[in-house]
């Protein structure tokens, strides 16, 4: 694309009667404005007839901004199609038709149209299309896609998209899972698919309703560990056990003390005498087990992790608390039996 050069003098002229005549909101536009509008337009296509296409583009930008006519959007549609971007060029040129023209609009303004409605259709084959597929994306998640840094609307992703001639970047992920990138390069005119897989995003905690004001959330209920109360119960039941047992071998003791003498006994008193034996055995061995079951339910709680095991600790304190600690140890020997306890 070529541009010509222009008198300084002839140019802001023109350009001035432009905005004064042709500008929509020319009455809302002080005085300020229409100068920095005048002083940029210059220099942006000064710049742009010295090959500075990128400096140009900023100066006409504000210029249009600030201008808002036919002939600061044709300039700045020209700029972006020097510069290979005939989508943004395309778009300022459509939009040069959308400003209402007014009452004595100079000729320059109509000739900015025209040129604007041509420079839009020769832009529009110039125009890159791609197609996006992001694969991976779990069942009822959507992927947040971007192309250069510009968020692709979730609707739009598979669809025909517009983009400049030249290379694009693309990013896609899924909640916070771990973003995926690729690169691609488009030619003038070109259409091209490109595909796009993404991570799965960790597993997220189940969102907590909100609760009305004034109210407080019950505790999660806390999860149960079977091993130590299953120790807990075999302790608890080895020393019920062993403590009755232990009773009956006491009692036992007591009936042959009052029978026997300088414990010798009869004959008659030996059954009484393999009894008391027999229940002494039992209480020792019930004391074994149970004290095994505590031991046991003790190593389970405290090696549980701390959300299982807070129940446990709190029933093994109440359980410490309410069980007796009885302690009887049967003494057998060949002249008699006894018994030592502590209550």
């Amino acid at each position: 694309m070529t541009f010509t050069r222009r008198s300084g003098l002839l140019f802001g002229f023109t350009f001035t009667a432009a905005l004064i005549a042709g500008s929509p909101a020319h009455a809302q536009r002080s005085a300020t404005d229409i100068e920095s509008a005048r002083q940029l337009y210059n220099q942006g296509v000064q710049l742009r007839d010295m090959g500075d296409l990128k400096g140009a583009l900023e100066k006409l930008k504000a210029a249009h901004a600030l201008g808002n006519t036919p002939i600061t959007g044709v300039e700045l549609c020209k700029t972006h199609a020097a510069l290979v971007q005939p989508v943004e060029a395309r778009e300022v040129c459509l939009g040069v038709g959308r400003i209402p023209p007014l009452a004595g609009e100079t000729s320059r303004s109509q000739d900015a149209r025209s040129d604007a409605e041509r420079i839009a259709e020769e832009q529009k084959s110039k125009m890159a299309t791609v197609r996006l597929r992001i694969t991976g994306v779990p069942e009822g998640r959507e992927a947040t896609v971007t192309v250069d840094g510009a968020v692709v609307p979730p609707a739009a992703v598979g669809q025909a998209r517009a983009v400049n001639p030249g290379r694009h970047d693309l990013t896609a992920k899924v909640g916070k899972g771990a973003e995926s990138r690729s690169s691609f390069d488009l030619a003038p005119g070109e259409t091209k698919d490109i595909t796009l897989p993404v991570q799965a995003p960790p597993a997220e905690a189940e969102p907590v309703a909100a609760l009305p004001p004034g109210q407080t959330r019950p505790p999660p209920p806390l999860k149960s560990n079977g091993l130590a109360t299953a120790g807990f119960i075999v302790g608890g039941l080895g020393l019920g056990i062993g403590s009755v047992a232990g009773l009956v071998a006491l009692s036992g003791k007591s009936d042959l003390d009052k029978a026997c003498t300088n414990n010798q006994c009869g004959t008659d008193q030996h059954d009484k005498l393999d009894s008391a034996k027999v229940w002494g055995n039992v209480s020792t061995v019930m004391f074994v087990v149970g004290g095994a079951g505590l031991l046991v339910g003790l190593y389970a709680t405290l090696s549980a992790p701390k959300s299982t095991a807070q129940a446990p600790a709190s029933r093994s304190l109440a359980l410490a608390r309410t069980t007796p600690t009885t302690a009887i140890t049967p003494d057998f020997g060949p002249g008699g039996v006894g018994v030592h306890g502590s209550f």
